[in-house]
């Protein structure tokens, strides 16, 4: 083997490694995931495959904080969002 495969895979080892960790991170922040709506209180259950579909999951991972919204929170906070996009974007013009 010469130095250039040696290189190589070196380099296969550290990035197969990185990617573990990456996982691992994020599924440690899965304990901390919450039980209900950060909004409207609704309840969030993990089991439940439609609610795990539909509901978002915002995560900080710097701040190690996961945040749950339902659909229909979700769903008022973009058009709030886009609305206030547009009300920038006729100013800007």
């Amino acid at each position: 083997m010469n130095r250039k495969e040696r290189r190589a895979r070196d380099r296969q080892i550290k990035k197969s490694k990185k990617k573990k960790t990456d996982v691992g991170q994020k599924l440690g922040l899965f304990d901390l995931l919450p039980a209900e709506c950060m909004i409207c209180s609704a309840e969030f259950d993990k089991k439940n495959k439609e609610q795990v579909m539909t509901w978002n999951v915002v995560v900080r991972e710097k701040e190690k904080v996961v945040r749950v919204y339902c659909p229909t929170c979700w769903d008022k906070a973009q058009k709030i969002i886009t609305e206030i996009a547009e009300k920038q974007n006729e100013n800007t013009d």
